[in-house]
């Protein structure tokens, strides 16, 4: 770059969210949040960093990551990118993915299917290309999976995040219940508090039994937020074996 010449510094966000409504299809459970057609995104501020500048970004489309001055929103980012395209006019992007509760949004942002129907500018685009690959390597794990379901979620809610993003369980549908039968063994997971049981169904209906089966309603569990989830497996199943 010549003496002088100044880059534009902006930073983007891909905020996604999950519908985990039992009657939403697959294909339209996981949206991301838009702003006509593009991602939330914003020119960096006098003193501001990217990380600061991407949660301002998606706080003025209705999304707030959390903390005012973005320390605690910047916390819940992860970087997906740089764009620096020598072919535009000189400017970089730093872009980022976040994932937020599906719900209403109190701005001009709107949640929009990541199926084919969603056209986004060329910039977006790849953005979300790249945050959507990002996020399906990420949510292997449950610690990526838990931050999209929200802080209480089933199992059947784990099971229809798997399938919207990646097509389906590893396995049959019986070895990904068992699976989550054993993070819950090891301690991954936990069944929500007694004292809280009956409030949270109140309030969810898919927490309850399903309409007019009379079945038993499906266990609300937490992330612990325990790391190591393969080495707690590990432990587990050799405490199993011995």
């Amino acid at each position: 770059m010549t003496k002088g010449a100044m880059a534009a510094l902006s930073a983007g966000v891909a905020v996604f969210g999950f519908d985990p409504e039992p009657g939403t299809p697959a294909s339209r459970a996981l949206h991301v949040l838009t702003m006509k057609r593009t991602l939330p995104t914003g020119d960096l501020g006098p003193r501001e960093r990217f990380p600061e500048a991407a949660v301002r970004a998606a706080g003025e489309a209705g999304i707030d990551l959390g903390g005012r001055r973005g320390a605690r929103g910047a916390q819940r980012l992860h970087l997906v990118g740089v764009d620096d395209d020598p072919a535009r006019a000189r400017s970089v992007t730093v872009w980022y993915y976040a994932a937020a509760p599906y719900g209403a949004v109190p701005g001009p942002g709107v949640w929009s299917p990541t199926g084919r129907g969603l056209h986004l500018d060329a910039p977006g685009a790849t953005a979300l290309r790249a945050a959507l690959d990002r996020l399906r390597a990420d949510t292997r794990q449950l610690a990526g999976a838990a931050a999209l379901v929200g802080d209480v979620f089933t199992g059947d809610d784990l099971l229809r995040l798997h399938v919207a993003l990646h097509g389906g369980p590893e396995g049959s549908e019986r070895t990904f219940r068992r699976r989550i039968q054993e993070l819950r063994d090891s301690g991954v997971l936990r069944p929500v508090r007694d004292t809280e049981v009956a409030a949270l169904r109140l309030r969810v209906p898919r927490f309850r039994s399903p309409a007019g089966t009379g079945g038993r309603p499906p266990e609300l569990l937490r992330y612990s937020g325990a790391g190591g989830e393969d080495e707690q497996l590990a432990a587990l199943r050799a405490r199993r074996a011995g």
